[in-house]
């Protein structure tokens, strides 16, 4: 059962939810990496639309589509579950800045937390020419009274920017791997490469068995047809197309 709670005045706005573990949600490792980041996007969404009052179509005062787009995620996994096992999904939202919306999500088992994600959003929408290179910034109404956020967050906020500017800075580094996106595959309902997509590609190409922490920073998007290259700089994996760089990763 889901409990939203959006008493500004006093809190964030906030989903809990019990969920069964089954096969969807787990991995070899424990929780499904892949899954993990689906479900806990579409929380970050929902708690958005509970926050304005709408649809998950946002749309900004010109009436232009509008997208949550992901600046940088964190996963963070402290447990393996068993299947069949319930958990429960705690998840809130906060205004880390103007326009730039974050939410901590907690997955709790029978025996303590399994799992943490902590995401970032702002807010953008595509120009004229429809292409996934050329997305503006842009933004929504009816977040004005989100609760600031919490320390951790705004912590994790600004460690996302700084291995940003890092990444621009250095070199490319090896090449280790190469990806063109499937369409049918790797791609959301707006025609973005879905966020998940870059943690897929960074596990094949540098694969793990069974991740204990990930941190992804979004920089760019691309459209199909793109080939992704992944070079490896010192402890982290970079994603360029061709001399673009669109996501830095870090893994545990």
């Amino acid at each position: 059962m889901n409990v939203v709670r959006l008493d500004r005045a006093t809190t964030a706005p906030a989903r809990s939810e019990q969920i069964t573990l089954g096969m969807a949600q787990l991995s070899p490792f424990g929780l499904s990496e892949q899954w993990l980041l689906r479900d806990c996007g579409d929380r970050h969404w929902g708690l958005i639309a509970d926050a304005i009052g709408g649809s998950m179509a946002f749309r900004d005062e010109d009436g232009n589509p509008v997208y949550a787009a992901f600046c940088a995620t964190s996963v963070s996994f402290d447990a393996a579950p068993k299947l069949g096992e319930t958990a429960s999904v705690h998840s809130s939202l906060f205004q880390v800045a103007p326009q730039r919306i974050g939410s901590e999500h907690l997955v709790v088992g029978p025996d303590g937390t399994l799992a943490t994600v902590q995401m970032i959003t702002c807010f953008l929408r595509h120009d004229e020419t429809g292409s996934n290179r050329h997305l503006l910034r842009s933004g929504i109404g009816g977040l004005q009274d989100l609760p600031p956020a919490p320390e951790s967050l705004i912590q994790f906020s600004e460690t996302a920017r700084q291995a940003a500017r890092d990444a621009r800075s250095s070199t490319q580094g090896d090449l280790i791997f190469e990806y063109s996106p499937n369409p049918a595959l790797d791609f959301n309902a707006v025609g973005l490469l879905y966020f998940p997509t870059f943690s897929k590609i960074a596990e094949l190409a540098s694969p793990t068995q069974g991740v204990r922490k990930r941190e992804v920073v979004y920089l760019g998007n691309v459209d199909l047809g793109d080939r992704i290259q992944v070079s490896k700089s010192g402890g982290q994996l970079l994603m360029h197309v061709g001399p673009r760089l669109i996501g830095v990763v870090q893994t545990t």
